[in-house]
């Protein structure tokens, strides 16, 4: 891109500073894209204008525009005014339909792309099965991610509805929550060296979202709280976001007499598009925090229980998809196999990537290699573009591989082995390594239980210190503060109190 941009000339511009810069009478570019077009009304058919062809991206199971604020009979009236009764899909202009949802009634041609990049596989799998009917392949290794468990549920004692209908006790629990793992050494950096970021959806209304966010306002150093990049507030705000750690505050409170009314689709799918984008916004890790007994609060199908139980066991939607997989066993991988340990090589068979196996994984150094054994039974011709297409998905993300044909091994199976033999040498990996770095560690149970204590402190410590006392010092000139010494000093650096 740093050689096309002098030869190429490219834009890219918030949707309303393209309404500025432009006027479509006069300006034409070759290709115009939209991207998260789900979001934008029928305001933004100005762009389409400018392109000799348009690319329009968006996903019509997230979150769409509401109109909030508009009236919709002066809408109706301009719809009457200006659009012809025989228009077609008049209806669809009144501030309620993207322009990504127009495009599938004007267009065909839609490509949908399935591979995911961006989550845990546990975490993905909410979305996938709520939403996307189990297509999406997660691609992100789950043994990769640094922080563990990928899905967190945490009940709140004690939340209750206040008349500004939000949760005020599981606000502040949240609260304390990702402050306590701010001071944890696992959350300092994300996998890609850079400090890990927290985000925080409520999933009824914005007044949640505002009273974690006044109450980490208050807790954090304000150049803690932009270098973590916290951001609190609906779906409709992380909407093409993304942050490492995710809290989702379900917020809904025991009622009086259970369970809750249903809350399922919505009007126009918008609790689904909400769940949907709400669960699918965290990378490394995303915690369920509620008030409820989802058992007696929630009925069966109500997407809080669903997201709920979600959390609790993040493998039971995987469970029931691999019911209905046919299981097979190859005699030729298990010889390839038996040759790679024989030889003191560490090999993690049917190794899972994402939504994808490999036949078998050898490690060691911290390094490995993909080992895909190509029989005639399990990988035939019509299967080639298949598997060449994952693999070089996979290569994409750094991996290696070398392939075996069963036609070549049988006939003179040392000869085969050599090959894979030299491709280890060749990338360093030596026999008689442990498995330790493939193994899912132990620990995650510990650390979130170090994070769970932590924040059970802080929040007895804020009692004792209310917002006004911590605003005044928060007040105080630069270089008035005094630190404690000792380790607890070392750990609240960052935080008031």
């Amino acid at each position: 891109m740093a050689t096309a941009k002098g030869a190429v000339p490219v834009w890219i511009m918030p949707l309303n500073e393209v309404a500025e810069a432009f006027d479509p009478r006069t300006t034409k570019f070759d290709v115009v894209i939209i991207d998260e077009a789900s979001q934008c009304d029928p305001t933004a058919l100005f762009a389409l204008y400018l392109g000799g062809q348009a690319i329009i991206v968006g996903d019509d199971e997230q979150v769409t525009p509401v109109a909030v604020g508009v009236d919709m009979t002066e809408v109706q009236k301009l719809i009457d005014a200006h659009l012809p009764k025989d228009f077609r899909s008049r209806q669809h202009y009144d501030g309620t339909t993207s322009i990504y949802e127009l495009a599938q009634t004007a267009f065909q041609g839609v490509v949908r792309l399935v591979e995911h990049f961006r989550c845990a596989p546990d975490i993905i799998a909410f979305s996938n099965d709520l939403s996307y009917k189990g297509e999406i392949k997660p691609l992100r290794e789950a043994a990769s991610i640094l922080l563990t468990p990928h899905v967190v549920p945490y009940r709140v004692d004690g939340g209750r509805i206040q008349s500004d209908d939000a949760n005020e006790e599981e606000a502040e629990t949240i609260a304390s929550l990702i402050c306590a793992a701010m001071e944890q050494p696992e959350y300092a950096k994300n996998d890609q060296g850079k400090p890990t970021t927290f985000g925080v959806v409520s999933l009824v209304g914005g007044r949640q979202a505002m009273k974690v966010d006044t109450c980490l306002r208050n807790r954090i150093e304000p150049a803690e709280y932009k270098r973590r990049q916290i951001l609190c507030g609906d779906s409709a705000q992380f909407q093409g976001d993304e942050r490492d750690v995710m809290m989702l505050s379900v917020v809904d409170a025991p009622p009086a007499d259970p369970p809750l009314p249903l809350r399922q689709e919505g009007a126009k799918k918008i609790f689904k598009k909400r769940f949907n984008v709400a669960a699918s916004r965290a990378r490394d890790q995303m915690w369920v925090v509620h008030s409820l007994n989802h058992e007696t609060d929630l009925k069966p199908g109500d997407y809080r229980r669903k997201l709920i139980e979600h959390a609790i066991d993040p493998g039971a939607w995987e469970r029931e998809l691999q019911k209905q997989l046919e299981k097979t066993e190859s005699v030729f991988e298990r010889r390839v196999l038996t040759n790679l340990t024989a030889a003191n090589f560490v090999v993690q068979p049917q190794f899972k990537v994402g939504s994808y196996r490999i036949d078998m994984v050898v490690v060691g150094c911290g390094k490995r290699l993909a080992v895909e054994c190509d029989g005639e039974r399990y990988h035939g011709p019509e299967k080639l573009q298949e598997d060449m297409e994952r693999q070089a998905i996979l290569e994409r993300l750094g991996w290696r591989f070398v392939r075996v044909r069963g036609s070549v091994f049988f006939r003179d199976e040392d000869r085969a082995m050599e090959a894979i033999f030299a491709r280890l040498d060749e990338l360093g990996i030596q026999p008689g390594v442990t498995l330790s770095n493939l193994e899912p560690s132990h620990k995650e149970n510990a650390l979130v239980q170090r994070v769970i204590r932590r924040a059970q402190e802080l929040r007895g410590l804020w009692k004792e210190k209310p917002f006004t006392e911590e605003k005044k010092r928060e007040e105080q000139p630069p270089g008035s503060r005094s630190r404690r010494g000792g380790s607890n000093s070392e750990q609240e650096g960052f935080l008031f109190g």
